[in-house]
This record gives C-alpha cells, structure tokens and sequence, in this order.
C-alpha cells in the first residue's frame, strides 16, 4: 500500500482519478466520507461503494437501534425487567457502533486533513500512479 497527498478541492469536486483508492481498479463512482468536518470523495469500485455505504448504514441504524430501545425501556420503566433490558440493549447497540467504525476505519483510507491537502495512506499504488500522472 502507498499513500498520496491531493487537494481538498480536488476530492470535494470529484476531481481525482477515476481508478478505486482501493483496489486500483476502474472506479465506478464516489463515495462521501467525512474527515476534520470536511466532506471527501473517495473514488471506488460499485462492489466496494455497496460495501462502504452497508457499514455507514448499518453503523447509522445501530445507532437509531440504541436510542429507540433506550426510549422504550424509559417509556416502560414502571414494569421491573424493561429498564435494565433497555439498557443492555443500547450498550450492545453502542459496542456495534464501535465496531462497524473500527470496520470503516479499516477498510477505507486513513485520511488526514491538513489546510488544503488530504493526506491518504494505505491507497492502491495505481491510484497513486494515477493522481501522480494527473489523469482524470
């Protein structure tokens, strides 16, 4: 794996090259991933975007999950084993969510942002090759 510097403006505008960060493969569109408060598009193939956009969807209904049967056990405390059950609920709901970003984490990029520029590793040395040509 490598890694690649380009411009915010750059991956904000869908101006990298279309060959997957991933697998170095033809890119067949852009996933949006949010870094420093910085929307980023990342360029990957369909099977890795559906990949990516499950763990985002999972991790953001883990969440919902959490919050819903955390409610409920509160709407239902006055019965004894609703409270506690709701709790443990919401704290597996909580692992989950851990869990699924530690699994983003691992399978996109590392991105850092620093002013203009998006520091990326652990990117395929095609793409690296790619942005380094400037083909588009």
């Amino acid at each position: 794996m490598a890694k690649v510097t380009v411009s915010v403006a750059a991956a904000r505008d869908r101006d990298l090259p279309r060959v997957s960060v991933k697998s170095g493969g033809v890119a067949d569109g852009f996933v949006p991933v949010t870094v420093a408060n910085r929307r980023i598009l990342l360029p990957l193939t369909q099977a890795e975007f559906e990949r990516v956009a499950d763990l985002q969807h999972r991790r953001r209904w883990a969440v919902y999950g959490g919050a819903g049967c955390l409610l409920f056990g509160l709407a239902l405390a006055r019965f004894p084993l609703m409270m506690p059950l709701a709790l443990v609920i919401a704290v597996l709901s909580a692992v989950l969510w851990c869990a699924i970003s530690l699994a983003l984490k691992a399978y996109l990029p590392r991105m850092t942002v620093e002013g203009a520029s998006v520091h990326l590793t652990r990117v395929h040395p095609a793409f690296v090759a790619a942005v380094g040509s400037g083909d588009s």
